[in-house]
C-alpha cells in the first residue's frame, strides 16, 4: 500500500527532526516505529490502563493525553457497560 501525506513546513520540520532524533534510516521506518507505538497505546487504553512517563528519579509522573487515546478509552469504557 501506498500512502502520500501532505504536510505543512512545522510538520515536515518535525518529522525530519524525528528521524533524526530516532536515527531512522528512512520515513518508512519513522512512521512504522510511530504506528507501532500509537497501536501499543491503544490497546493498552482499551485495557483501561492509562499511559504515563515518570522521571529517572521518580519525579512526578505524567500521562499521555491524545485525542485518539481519549476516544478509544470512552469507547472501550461504553462497550464494557454494554456487556
Amino acid at each position: 500500500m501506498r500512502i502520500q501525506l501532505d504536510l505543512d513546513d512545522a510538520g515536515i520540520e518535525l518529522v525530519d527532526e524525528l528521524k533524526h532524533l530516532t536515527g531512522s534510516r528512512t520515513y518508512k521506518d519513522l512512521f512504522n516505529n510511530a504506528i507501532a507505538l500509537l497501536d501499543w497505546a491503544v490497546r493498552q487504553r482499551t485495557e483501561g490502563r492509562r499511559i504515563t512517563s515518570v522521571g529517572a528519579r521518580g519525579e512526578e509522573s505524567r500521562e499521555l493525553v491524545m485525542p485518539a487515546l481519549q476516544q478509544r478509552a470512552a469507547f472501550a469504557a461504553r462497550e464494557m457497560v454494554a456487556r
